[in-house]
């Protein structure tokens, strides 16, 4: 694969100790080498994790030469708290932002956006937003059904978001099979693919099993086998992913979004592998 070609993002999560700052910034530095695409910053609904999440993505906004995507949930808010927190991203010049419904914690979700598209449609409305949206290649655990789900995404897109970027999954043929129909239901906006490298295969395996992602079997017996063997496992993690956005790049795809867990080593040496040049960044002296 080209480096020329080659557009990839990472995604962190808010911090919440001072030691998760200090690693979140030393990964933030470290992928910047490789000119990223755009960085994005997920998002705590609800009371403290909420300002944590703001204040993160701001900040890294602020700090860092690479744009930022702040992600935003509209679940457990009123319409009057979502439009304001977008328009405080707005304010500090956050011009991108991932739009997402989010996970209701009570049973009746407060008076609010009521999907995505919606809240997109409303994003719109207070400003020109570069707006991502999510998309499940193996169909969200909430949809009825694989069309209908299809249908979601194509309301969102409609709505106005620009790009949709898939939950993460591990078949290469899931997400080409994702894609043909999508382009079936007249859905021709870009699907970035979700890669999520493999750092704990016990973790991933339990969080696979609640958001409706497939871990093949093959994983499992080609991790049974350097299970003793902690560098066995990452070069064989790093291979995976290689392998994975290798074969996407031959069927046509030039976008990747990693999952990087705030651990980035291994996005870092993937993403060289996949032919991502290191620059050096020239910090601007001091006026």
């Amino acid at each position: 694969m080209k480096s020329q070609a080659l557009q990839i993002s990472y995604e962190f999560f808010p911090p919440r100790t001072p030691t998760m700052t200090r690693r979140l910034w030393r990964a933030v530095g470290q992928l910047e080498r490789l000119n990223p695409r755009f960085f994005s910053m997920t998002y705590g609904a609800l009371g403290s994790a909420q300002q944590i999440s703001i204040e993160s993505a701001i900040a890294m906004h602020q700090e860092s030469p690479v744009p930022v995507a702040a992600h935003l949930t509209c679940v457990d808010a009123t319409r009057d708290e979502t439009d304001g927190i977008a328009r405080q991203f707005h304010r500090a010049g956050l011009s991108r932002i991932v739009a997402l419904r989010g996970d209701s914690s009570t049973e009746n979700s407060l008076s609010g956006y009521q999907s995505a598209a919606e809240l997109v449609e409303g994003l719109k409305q207070i400003a020109d937003f570069d707006i991502s949206v999510a998309a499940y290649p193996e169909v969200h655990p909430m949809a009825r059904s694989a069309s209908q789900d299809l249908q979601s995404l194509k309301r969102k897109l409609d709505a106005g978001a620009d790009r949709a970027i898939t939950q993460y999954f591990f078949d290469a043929d899931c997400f080409l099979r994702f894609r043909d129909r999508a382009l079936k239901k007249g859905i021709d906006k870009p699907l970035i693919p979700g890669i999520l490298p493999i750092h704990d295969l016990e973790k991933v395996r339990s969080f696979s099993q609640r958001c409706g992602a497939s871990l093949p079997l093959s994983y499992e017996h080609l991790f049974e086998q350097v299970k003793q063997d902690q560098q066995a496992q990452y070069r064989l993690s790093v291979d995976l992913a290689v392998e994975l956005c290798d074969r996407l790049a031959a069927e046509g795809i030039r976008q990747f979004h990693f999952y990087t867990l705030n651990q980035t080593d291994m996005c870092f040496d993937i993403s060289l592998a996949l032919g991502a040049d290191v620059s050096i960044l020239k910090i601007p002296s001091a006026a």
